[in-house]
């Protein structure tokens, strides 16, 4: 092939047009792996901002109560504003095992306060789940947990 005929111009065209598809191939394949990351770290923060929120308003609704069992009720009632219709994030769930009250009877050791505290459970589906072997959790969840512990405001009086 001589430089400057009419060969050699139309190979030079072809050759550009397949490295150009080629380059955009691996551009769509890597921005496809960064999008996807995105979208699964997005989902989890808001798993994360949800269980937060939860835990920590169940918690404070639970120090607002003057029993073990009242308390129990109020953090449950609190949670079940947190109820949801998405279909990557669960709703949060209240922990009756990790359920603290203590109340010390009215009467606390020095320097200490009644308090209460309290765990919530939430369950965020990842959608896309496998990033080059790794996987989240059984069948692509994760399963989130917080604890939050506040003072008890309206505590029992006992008189001796």
């Amino acid at each position: 092939m001589v430089l400057g005929t009419r060969e050699h111009r139309q190979w030079k065209i072809r050759t550009a047009h397949g490295s150009n598809i080629v380059e955009l191939g691996a551009i769509i394949t890597i921005m496809t792996v960064i999008v996807l990351f995105c979208i699964n770290a997005a989902v989890v923060l808001m798993a994360g901002n949800i269980n937060d929120r939860a835990c920590r308003d169940a918690a404070r609704a639970a120090a607002q109560a003057s029993t073990s069992t009242s308390a129990q009720q109020q953090a449950q009632a609190a949670l079940k504003t947190y109820t949801s219709s998405n279909s990557f994030v669960g709703n949060p769930t209240f922990s009756s095992s990790d359920f603290v009250y203590e109340d010390f009877a009215g009467n606390p050791p020095p320097d200490t306060s009644p308090f209460v505290s309290v765990t919530t459970t939430l369950t965020a589906k990842i959608p896309a789940p496998a990033f080059w072997g790794m996987t989240f959790g059984s069948s692509g969840n994760i399963d989130m947990k917080q604890t939050y512990s506040f003072p008890i405001v309206k505590t029992q009086l006992y008189l001796n």
